[in-house]
This record gives C-alpha cells, structure tokens and sequence, in this order.
C-alpha cells in the first residue's frame, strides 16, 4: 500500500500535461516552464522506486523486524532492527521505542534510542518504569564492545 500510494503521488504531475497544453501561448509556455522541475523529481523518483522499492516488495525482503518487546499499562517498549532496500544509504541499525496505543493501529511513539550498525540486542525490565538494553559485540560492529544501558520511560509519553 505504501508502494501503491508512492508510485500515486509521483505521478500527480503529470496528470497536469494535458490541461496546461490547452491554455493560450503565454500560460502554455509559464505553465510548462513551471512543471517541468516537478517532473523531473518524479521522474527521478519513480525510476528510483523502480530500481530499489519494488523489486524488493516483490521478493518480500524484510526491512525491519522486532527483535525485542515488553509491554507495561498502557505503553510498550520495542526494539527493532530497520534497514533499507536501496543499499547501503539509509539506516541499518537498532531502534529503541516507546509507544502507547491512542486508537488501535495508531501510535504515540517517543524515540528512546538508535546504534547504527548493530543488528542484535535484547531488553529486560530494571525495575517501574526503567527498561535494560544490551547489544553484544558479534551484533555491533562500530564500536567492536557491548552496549549495556538503562532508560527511564514516561508511563504517559510525555515528551
């Protein structure tokens, strides 16, 4: 669906070729003038879907997956893994999230934490409200140690 709306998006402008070819000699020529930038954008980010997004949603490559969740209340705490299907730019890493639910499916969500490069780790409670987090050496490759941390959460997030 992501996909879907994406590829929708992109190709808004050129739905506006039609009409501007039909006004007179001056808005013809300012109209394209105009709309040409726009098209190339989405030009460029449709060959860039083409190229990266879409082949990768046909094989169903996994982009991000829950490593770790613990849920307390009203809230949970997540630990997830994120990647990329263009490669090497964009984030590769593990994220640490709090999220309370405000309607089903919908999120309030406070970011807590993200190590670049690890692809591995767990939680544990440490007590109200305070969550452990560790990431050993074989999932970290940046800084080649163990990352043990604690974080205080907000029971009402807060921010």
């Amino acid at each position: 669906m992501n996909i879907a709306s994406r590829c929708l998006f992109l190709l808004l402008p050129f739905i506006a070729i039609k009409p501007a070819l039909r006004l007179p000699r001056w808005g013809k020529i300012t109209t394209l003038a105009l709309l040409m930038p726009i098209l190339s954008f989405s030009v460029v980010g449709l060959s860039a879907m083409v190229a990266c997004d879409i082949p990768d949603a046909v094989k169903h490559v996994q982009l991000s997956r829950e490593l770790c969740t613990l849920q307390h209340g009203g809230y949970s705490v997540h630990l997830t893994w994120d990647g990329t299907a263009g490669g090497a730019v964009g984030p590769h890493g593990v994220s640490l999230q709090q999220r309370r639910n405000i309607l089903p499916g919908i999120y309030l969500v406070k970011s807590l934490d993200y190590f670049e490069g690890a692809n591995e780790g767990t939680l544990s409670w440490e007590g109200a409200d305070r969550v452990s987090l560790y990431i050993p050496v074989a999932g970290y490759y940046q800084n080649q140690k163990d990352v043990r941390r604690e974080y205080s959460l907000k029971p009402w997030l807060y921010f």
